[in-house]
């Protein structure tokens, strides 16, 4: 007959070396998977900035037609920054309405940028980004000298992937993006 009392309980768990098996596996992982990641996240940032510049354009478009007011979006290409301006007709002066939008600096500081210039281009619009992109009181883009222009475009990029905005000469607005040297809609 055994003795209960000299008998060793056995304790359940896991040695030092599967523990060890198990942390490195997990950190190979890691390692591949973490730059997928960032990657994934800054192209999904790149494709939120395009978004928000098409937004705040058509919001101008509107705001313009509704309040029977030019408005403007001016594009600060140096700073990565946007910001939707009202005309004032006591004034003669565009006015800020809202607060300056600048492009994502996000994940491990994204690298999202104005461009200046595209060497490609989607369709008929030019290669050269706006300086600012102007809606009448009906909501048509103009040019500085108010006559109606279908050469509005802005041109984003991180690390070779690009998008364009642009905006027709109806005023439609539209989110491009290249892939494989050609633009697609989206």
């Amino acid at each position: 007959m055994k003795n209960k009392k000299t008998e060793k309980p056995r304790c359940a768990g896991f040695s030092l070396t599967e523990v060890l098996i198990a942390v490195a596996m997990m950190s190979a992982l890691s390692a591949i998977a973490v730059p997928m990641l960032s990657s994934s996240m800054r192209n999904m940032q790149l494709a939120a900035d395009a978004q928000n510049i098409s937004t705040t354009l058509a919001a101008a478009r509107l705001s313009a037609k509704s309040l029977m007011t030019p408005h403007r979006i001016r594009f600060n290409t140096g700073n990565n920054e946007w910001k939707l301006e009202r005309f004032n007709r006591a004034s003669g002066t565009f006015e800020l309405q809202k607060d300056v939008y600048k492009l994502s600096g996000g994940v491990a500081n994204s690298g999202i940028t104005f461009l200046q210039n595209s060497a490609s281009h989607p369709g008929t619009f030019p290669g050269q980004t706006s300086a600012a992109i102007t809606f009448n009181s009906l909501g048509i883009p103009v040019d500085i000298n108010n006559a109606p222009t279908p050469d509005n475009i802005v041109y984003i990029s991180k690390s070779g992937a690009d998008y364009a905005i642009t905006v027709s000469l109806t005023g439609k607005v539209q989110v491009w993006k290249q892939d494989e040297g050609q633009w697609e809609a989206q």
